[in-house]
């Protein structure tokens, strides 16, 4: 059986674009150049928080005061020249912000 050499390239040009096309689908796509951003499915943690946190009710918001344990634990360490590990209690136990946690324990001072 003859095929004329035309319609061979053609073939094999259309056989190319198609290849091209499913490598292309396949390939993750950056999300910054145009592509479809990643979906992002929440960990599951095990984390629990110390014992000694302050127990809020309020639902999950911050709480702005230290409870007279931690309140203590954070006068503490900063007597002892330890602010930033006063600062990660009193974020710790109040959910605040970093900023938000560094003015407080500064306040403490």
């Amino acid at each position: 059986m003859f095929v004329p050499l035309p319609i061979l390239i053609v073939l094999g040009v259309i056989f190319v674009i198609l290849l091209a096309l499913v490598l292309r689908r396949s390939r993750v796509r950056d999300p910054l150049l145009g592509g479809q951003p990643p979906v992002y499915r929440p960990v599951p943690t095990r984390y629990q928080p110390p014992a000694s946190a302050a127990v809020d009710v309020s639902g999950g918001a911050p709480s702005h005061v230290l409870s007279p344990e931690i309140q203590a634990q954070v006068i503490a360490l900063l007597s002892a020249g330890r602010k930033i590990e006063a600062i990660k209690v009193a974020k710790d136990a109040t959910r605040l912000g970093l900023k938000e946690s560094k003015d407080l324990v500064e306040g403490l001072e």
